[in-house]
């Protein structure tokens, strides 16, 4: 009997040739960026992880930022990620906040 063990995705989650990302900002405004392999990452030729992420993501006013900082390794595998001024969400949930949203328009 062959038992499967529900993969960990993280909040990166992979599409073709993208990286798919869904983020919450602390002021409520949502966003789900299709980050390209290859051009929104860079390669690290020091020390650390092969592969970095540095994003800004900006809502509807100057002051509702949210920064991503994520490692990779050389497959686009998460070796680690942060966050500063909002959470990461699952698509299940950014589908649900996207609809509530539209419904409250």
């Amino acid at each position: 009997m062959l038992f499967h063990r529900k993969k960990e995705r993280g909040p990166f989650h992979t599409k073709k040739d993208y990286l798919v990302v869904y983020i919450e900002s602390e002021r409520g405004s949502i966003f789900r960026s299709y980050l390209r392999k290859g051009y929104d990452f860079r390669v690290n030729y020091g020390e650390g992880a092969p592969v970095l992420l540095d994003k800004e993501f900006v809502g509807d006013f100057p002051e509702d930022k949210v920064i991503v900082h994520a490692e990779f390794d050389t497959n686009y595998k998460l070796i680690s990620s942060e966050i500063h001024g909002g959470r990461f969400l699952t698509p299940e949930e950014y589908e649900e906040l996207s609809k509530s949203k539209e419904e409250g328009n």
